[in-house]
């Protein structure tokens, strides 16, 4: 809502909407000597609302004005970098860099013939501390598309982002804009040309407005130029049968200005090469290399706050390799992030078991460090307050989250489905549940609409009304909006279809008799049924045009010099604030539209439309009419709602923490989780199975 976190914002909101209230106040004093009606007191909440809506709209900011095809890009660039130069703080992998080795792989049936892909020697290699090397080495392919391959935890997505920022910051105009998106969104039934999918993706995660004139939008355009270099995240966490024909669809889809990074663990990779029968056209290959002990011990040297004769004693283990344990489990970047978390970054912790108790036990150095990063984390950061979670709940929560997705089989914790996914396994209790959350939901909208429109019109009509327009809030839609409110350029394309479709409508009119018709009626009846016919006629003709636009939804030719504008990096905060917002809005359109209808309803009896003393089986009957009616139509995008109703069921039980959100984020903050888009991830696999295994049985 506007004025968060603003005082003054906060009160010039509620001066704005207590004005009206007062105004109301005075003049019923005058006019009706305090005596307060249903209408008047409908048109009072009405008035307050609506002062509402207008300063809430009013304060908003507009989104960019359109753009050209390079300003775009420029855009789209500068968000990606905004974003992930954010994250890459977050996951602390900017200073020191782990100095990783990568090489052109030695497996020659993972990799093209080498003349398609490189013009002369050397090939891409490299090291994830000098990733400018990496780029300009990225920069010569033929075409540029690289494959990163490696084992569990040897840091693929990092390097990936890292390359990602670095060909951002030396991008020319020309040069298409990276983008990370995860590959296991990829759904190759429903986007079965890749370009169609990277558009969606993109638009969603950075929230491209739509064109007004259902033409194509900038996503559209960047994608079908090739302007947009996907960076696809995690090939192998899709199924083993979708890793080949994602393989076939990109060396079939795929132009030659098409440029692609790819990151997956070698051997899924190798497997979907063999399902495919080809390796993925025109695509370098590289393979990192175990990281030696003397690069590892100068590396911790480097990190530690200070040295200490304990640490003296390991990292000279660690050279002369009498601590062979701790050698094998840091010859790769996971394992030299847990040893720094759980030892090196924090002062007070003895290092002597890594070269004493664990020095030749890598299966048990690991699990250790495994067992005790999450705490190490939560002691050594400042990030989580100390006095806002409990850190035994914070553990037992953690092992939870990391169970929800392998059960659900999704790699990806988004807050909208995290609640459902948490409901008890047993059929019926997570029916009755299920159906309690529908219940409370419908309710929360059906008391704002009943209560306007039995002021103005009666309690029956009122009462039915808001019960059926309620009912369409028991389903939410199953994802959330994803784009920021913008109120203000919603109205205004809203207007500007309308104002294109007018046109149209016009020429219904006629052709249906509907303008003879309310013409007919004014002279015959009187003015009121003139106009009852008018409206009348104007709403089906606008129905009638909107649902043949949407028979007809192939999206136009786009105009390149006007493309709607990316507007923000989509993150879980953002969508979470969005549709809270989101919410808000509704329940003050909820009351605005009881009012209205009970208003119609009314002017309806005047015009002798209805009954002038309907019975009460016709006031119900139209109360359930108009409130179906407006319920069919009503935009479900109440995920917010549903899931705060879902907490109060789940938190008392100790299933997720009743702050779900500012959970969710302590833990990014932490380093456990990582943001893709508007969906959080367990930042690295072998750390996320370790602590679902942890978990225990799930719950009945």
């Amino acid at each position: 809502m506007v004025g968060e976190g603003r005082p003054r914002a906060r009160l010039l909101w509620l001066s704005m909407v207590l004005a009206p209230v007062a105004v109301s106040v005075a003049a019923n004093q005058v006019l009706n000597d305090g005596v307060w009606s249903g209408p008047w007191l409908a048109g009072t909440i009405v008035a307050a609302v609506a002062a509402g809506l207008i300063v809430e709209r009013a304060g908003r900011t507009l989104a960019p004005a359109a753009r050209s095809v390079t300003e775009t890009k420029r855009d789209l660039a500068r968000l990606v970098q905004e974003r992930w130069s954010d994250e890459v703080v977050t996951r602390s992998v900017g200073d020191p860099p782990i100095p990783i080795s990568w090489h052109l792989t030695q497996k020659s049936d993972l990799m093209d013939r080498p003349h398609l892909i490189i013009d002369r020697e050397p090939a891409v290699s490299g090291r994830s501390d000098q990733i400018a090397a990496l780029a300009v080495a990225f920069r010569r392919l033929r075409p540029r598309r690289l494959v990163i391959t490696g084992g569990r935890g040897t840091g693929k997505t990092t390097l990936a982002i890292q390359l990602m920022l670095r060909l951002i910051e030396t991008r020319a105009d020309d040069d298409p804009v990276p983008v990370l998106l995860p590959a296991a969104d990829w759904d190759i039934e429903a986007y079965p040309r890749f370009q169609d999918w990277v558009a969606r993706r993109v638009r969603t995660d950075y929230a491209a407005l739509p064109d007004p004139g259902n033409r194509q939008d900038g996503a559209d355009v960047l994608a079908d130029r090739g302007a947009i270099l996907a960076v696809l995240d995690g090939l192998d966490e899709l199924p083993e049968p979708a890793r080949a024909k994602v393989i076939e669809k990109l060396s079939t889809t795929l132009r030659p200005r098409d440029q692609l990074i790819i990151t997956s663990r070698t051997t899924e990779y190798g497997d979907a090469v063999a399902a495919a029968r080809r390796p993925l056209r025109a695509a370098a290959v590289i393979a990192p290399k175990a990281l030696p002990r003397d690069a590892v011990a100068d590396y911790l040297a480097t990190a530690l706050p200070a040295p200490s004769p304990a640490w003296t004693r390991v990292l000279r283990a660690l050279r002369e390799g009498d601590a062979p344990a701790l050698a094998e489990v840091t010859s790769i970047a996971l394992g030299l992030w847990l040893v720094r978390a759980v030892y090196a970054d924090r002062p007070d912790v003895d290092p002597a078991p890594l070269a004493g108790e664990y020095a030749r036990d890598a299966p048990a150095l690991r699990a250790h460090l495994l067992d005790n990063a999450l705490g190490a984390l939560l002691a050594a950061r400042a990030t989580i307050r100390p006095a806002a979670w409990d850190p035994a709940a914070v553990t037992a929560w953690t092992h939870r989250l990391a169970r929800l997705p392998a059960e659900s089989g999704d790699h990806d914790l988004a807050w909208w489905r995290l609640t459902d996914q948490a409901l008890p396994a047993s059929r019926l209790p997570r029916a009755l549940i299920r159906t309690s959350i529908g219940a409370l939901t419908g309710l929360a909208f059906a008391l704002p609409a009943a209560l306007t429109a039995m002021l103005t019109y009666g309690p029956l009509f009122g009462a039915a009304f808001g019960a059926c327009y309620g009912l369409s809030a028991v389903e939410a839609a199953r994802t959330p909006d994803f784009a920021p409110l913008r109120v203000r350029r919603r109205l205004r394309d809203f207007s500007r279809g309308l104002r294109s479709d007018m046109w149209m409508i016009l020429i219904l009119l006629p052709a249906g008799l509907g303008l003879p018709g309310a013409v007919y009626y004014a002279l015959e009846y009187g003015w009121k049924m003139g106009v009852a016919g008018l409206m009348s006629a104007l709403g089906v003709g606008w129905v009638t045009v909107r649902v043949w636009r949407r028979q007809n939804r192939k999206p136009g030719r786009a105009d390149e010099d006007h493309l709607p504008p990316f507007t923000a990096a989509v993150t879980p905060r953002s969508t979470w604030r969005v549709n809270r917002g989101l919410v808000g809005l509704q329940l003050m359109n909820a009351l605005l539209l009881g009012a209205a209808v009970g208003f119609a309803v009314d002017f309806m009896n005047e015009a002798d439309l209805v009954p002038t003393n309907p019975s009460a089986s016709v006031d119900a009957g139209m109360g359930i009419v108009f409130g179906i009616a407006f319920g069919l139509v009503n935009k479900r995008q109440h995920t917010w709602l549903k899931s705060t109703i879902a907490l109060l069921h789940l938190a008392p039980a100790g299933r997720l923490p009743l702050r779900l959100m500012p959970f969710l984020h302590d833990l990014h903050r932490l380093g456990v989780l990582r943001a893709v888009g508007p969906f959080y991830q367990f930042r690295h696999a072998e750390l996320q199975a370790h602590l679902a295994a942890r978990a225990g049985p799930p719950s009945r």
